[in-house]
């Protein structure tokens, strides 16, 4: 298992983001990201563990919802969902910032990236829902992988013998969109 130690969003994220951005889990979602997720997906944030928010921070130090991202477990895999980035704080970052995070891929797709990595020896695979074509390029992009059938994708980071890469597949297809 994972030892506790602290996991910091500067060992993924790269250097030229360091100085505005940071992603970090946090335990109340609903405190920091409901009107983002209302505006978004029309409900509430989940009340599971493993949400994860970026956050950029301006010159005077304010600091602004970027991106939320939430990480169910589901058994042996995660279950990447609710994911959506904020279009106000973007707008709101100045233009050799906003230039940086596209350059880096996203705030999504570091949102992804540093889920991989914290969570990669609590599961077996990442598993997610996707039928944006946008969205579906950059969780390519992040290192999702189609699977056979249409919009659940796959993050494989370990070694699985293919009949239990069938298995998991079809133990999250069965579940339908999530």
């Amino acid at each position: 298992m994972q030892s506790r130690e602290a996991f910091h969003a500067n060992d993924i994220l790269p250097a030229s983001l360091h100085a505005f951005l940071s992603i970090s889990e946090i335990d109340n979602a609903d405190f920091v990201a409901r009107a983002l997720f209302k505006k978004k997906f029309g409900h509430p944030v989940p009340d599971m563990p493993h949400h994860l928010v970026a956050l950029y921070r301006d010159d005077e130090g304010a600091l602004h919802l970027a991106g939320y991202s939430h990480m169910r477990p589901f058994g042996d895999v995660y279950l990447s969902g609710g994911s959506c980035t904020n279009g106000e704080t973007l707008r709101r970052m100045q233009t050799h910032e906003a230039d940086a995070i596209r350059a880096a891929g996203g705030v999504w797709y570091w949102l992804l990236k540093y889920a991989f990595a914290k969570y990669a020896d609590r599961c077996d695979a990442f598993f997610g829902h996707c039928g944006a074509p946008r969205a579906l390029e950059v969780a390519l992009e992040a290192g999702f992988e189609p699977t056979e059938h249409l919009h659940v994708i796959a993050h494989w980071h370990k070694p699985l013998h293919p009949s239990i890469r069938r298995a998991l597949i079809a133990k999250v297809h069965a579940l339908g969109a999530f």
